[in-house]
């Protein structure tokens, strides 16, 4: 009889096939966080064709999710890892090799269905392997590990920036992405059930039509919170370029929030297994929408950094919360095209936020894209509380599909 499972255990097992390919691809993120806005402005670019080019990664997510789910079924998990990691390293190497905006918005989609791809290897591996009462803290350690990428990457990629210029630091980023492929090398990092047997491999489609109205209530909420989440990250860039920061300062007041953002995610693993999903994401998400209204307020460097600090307790809150509740709500018998499903319609909010942000911007101004991600943001709470509710009792799923 094997052992009953404990956290540091799982962790073992997790580290190099889970956490370690998606800390070195968020790492190549992180370094580009502070510093894409800024050089697509400096490329002449105007806030809307900013939006655009980085909404243009969020079509990838989108669309790559099925596709990346059916290719696993098929091809495995660990094929799919290496296929994703290797097309988000090439295609972030390659960002400053052109301002032309078609050849960004190719690069970004290229970019996104890399990731939906590493996303979803990585998720059905959880979802497949990991007990309920655990998966919160594990998924709030990826997030965790997310989180602490997005603390060095961004001081990195400031100061990469402003001493070796923008084919340095895409090509930085692009070199630790490619690290991703690691785990297939390593001992204990490959997916010792990559592929289903034939008989009982699962039609993505029928699946999908199958479980239609869950998906369809599952992926509203968390489509409006990635919004806002991606949204922010365009945001606060632009808003310290506003306020005449270079990009090493930028990198900065983006690292302070994700500091208090790292901090705090252990306490969202805590939350969700111990005291309900809700009781986690609803003063998560809260907060960031408190610190998004703040950020619309900032007129000073110092307006700017506490709403940075108050966005990042709230996302560090969150941490992991969209895993944990896709991979509760999802199908026991059917768990990768389900996944799949939710991270295309919820992958939409990674298009729409950054197209918010570029079109109030030119519209109305910067400081008003903040205020209405926030309205954004607390639309999906009020969805994910009201309409989806607590997911972590299992019968949850079957109530919220009828």
């Amino acid at each position: 009889m094997n052992p009953p499972a404990s956290l540091p255990r799982e962790v073992r097992r997790l580290l190099v096939p889970v956490y370690l390919p998606w800390g070195m691809v968020t790492l190549g993120a992180g370094i580009l966080l502070p510093i894409f806005p800024v050089y697509l402005e400096e490329q002449g670019l105007r806030l809307s064709l900013i939006g655009l080019v980085t909404a243009a990664g969020g079509i990838g997510l989108a669309l790559g999710g099925l596709p990346a789910s059916s290719f696993a079924e098929r091809r495995g998990t660990d094929k799919l890892l290496a296929i994703g990691v290797v097309l988000c390293a090439i295609t972030t190497a390659l960002l400053g090799i052109s301002s032309a905006v078609i050849v960004l918005v190719v690069l970004r989609i290229a970019w996104g269905t890399g990731f939906t791809s590493i996303t979803q290897s990585r998720q059905v591996l959880v979802a497949r392997t990991v007990a309920v009462g655990m998966r919160g803290r594990v998924n709030s350690l990826v997030g965790g590990m997310h989180r602490l990428t997005y603390v060095v990457g961004p001081i990195v990629g400031g100061f990469t920036y402003d001493r070796f210029g923008a084919n340095a630091t895409f090509g930085l980023a692009g070199g630790l992405t490619l690290l991703g492929t690691l785990p297939l090398v390593l001992p204990g990092g490959r997916d010792p059930h990559p592929i289903a047997e034939r008989a009982d491999r699962i039609s993505v489609r029928d699946s999908l039509w199958r479980h239609r109205r869950l998906l369809l209530v599952a992926s509203l909420g968390p489509l409006l919170v990635s919004s806002a989440r991606d949204g922010r990250n365009i945001v606060v860039p632009l808003i310290g370029d506003d306020l005449q920061l270079d990009a090493a300062a930028i990198g900065l007041l983006v690292a302070v929030g994700t500091a208090a953002d790292f901090l705090l995610f252990p306490v969202s693993g805590w939350l969700m297994d111990r005291r309900g999903r809700l009781a986690c994401m609803v003063p998560a998400f809260s907060l960031m929408a408190i610190g998004l209204i703040v950020l619309s307020m900032a007129d000073t460097v110092a307006v700017a950094v506490v709403a940075g600090i108050v966005m990042g307790i709230g996302n560090g809150l969150s941490s992991g919360t969209m895993l944990t509740l896709s991979t509760d709500m999802a199908p026991p018998d059917e768990p990768g095209p389900f996944i799949a499903g939710f991270h295309t319609l919820s992958g939409i909010g990674h298009i729409v936020g950054p197209l918010i942000v570029g079109w109030v911007a030119d519209t109305i101004g910067l400081s008003a894209s903040a205020f209405v991600l926030a309205i954004v943001l607390l639309t999906g709470v009020l969805w994910i509380a009201l309409v989806i509710g607590e997911t972590s009792r299992q019968d949850d799923r079957r109530t919220v599909a009828r």
